[in-house]
């Protein structure tokens, strides 16, 4: 009978730890901000969002369907406000470039609320608005001009 009730109360002790959440999951970042931008005026149409894919990562994912009349990559380079994000390899193809995606630890996506995104072609400097910030924690989108 002794033996009943110690197997019973260590399965309810147990059964009481493991059901107290872990502290570290207390700590997570909010993640899920989403950051887009629409290029949809000037010679450069097509988008960007940045994505909080991790409490460290922050991704970019951009593409550009027109606007890129040079085949040089050289030429054009990405800013999201002081933020270069241009990548190492990408490819352009007249009159736009493929999709490229990058990850960034040196900033959080929602730091990005109010800046500008710029491309650079050549001399040329386009700073494209409006931007659209959304984030799906409050579901709400905030137009920034």
């Amino acid at each position: 009978m002794i033996t009943k009730r110690a197997i019973l109360i260590l399965f309810l002790f147990a059964a009481l730890v493991s059901s107290i959440p872990h502290p570290n999951l207390q700590k997570r970042e909010k993640l899920g901000f989403v950051a887009t931008v629409l290029f949809n005026e000037n010679d450069i149409k097509g988008v960007a969002t940045f994505t909080q894919f991790s409490s460290k990562v922050c991704r970019a994912t951009v593409q550009f369907n027109t606007g890129f009349t040079s085949s040089n990559d050289d030429i054009y380079t990405f800013k999201a406000g002081n933020h270069d994000i241009t990548p190492n390899n990408f490819i352009v193809k007249p009159p736009g470039i493929a999709a490229f995606r990058k990850d960034f630890t040196n900033f959080k996506c929602n730091s990005l609320v109010g800046k500008k995104f710029t491309v650079k072609r050549g001399n040329k400097y386009y700073n494209m608005s409006p931007m659209i910030f959304n984030n799906r924690e409050i579901g709400k989108k905030i137009r920034v001009t």
